[in-house]
């Protein structure tokens, strides 16, 4: 299965939440943040809708759980998701 970044689901698309993730290095650094995500409801087999974009693309807004959030490109680029056909609903 092909994992692509959050930031990568296109104004409409759906995907399914598989992990998130940084490098080590990041680790000490990203901790809180990862954090935040898992407290938003970024967890495994979550559904996540891309619903609009920022005018230069970042940030975008994501519906998750009946919540629509903004999160930045490089914040998302942490969560990994497998993304649904482009017509696909869940």
């Amino acid at each position: 299965m092909t994992y692509i970044p959050l930031y990568q689901l296109k104004a409409g698309q759906y995907g399914i939440v598989q992990k998130i993730t940084c490098s080590k290095e990041e680790m000490s650094q990203k901790k809180a943040i990862l954090q935040r995500f898992l407290d938003l409801g970024f967890c495994e087999n979550t559904p996540v809708q891309c619903v609009n974009t920022g005018i230069f693309h970042n940030p975008h807004a994501y519906k998750i759980r009946g919540s629509v959030m903004a999160i930045r490109n490089e914040d998302a680029a942490f969560i990994l998701v497998e993304p649904l056909a482009e017509n696909c609903e869940i």
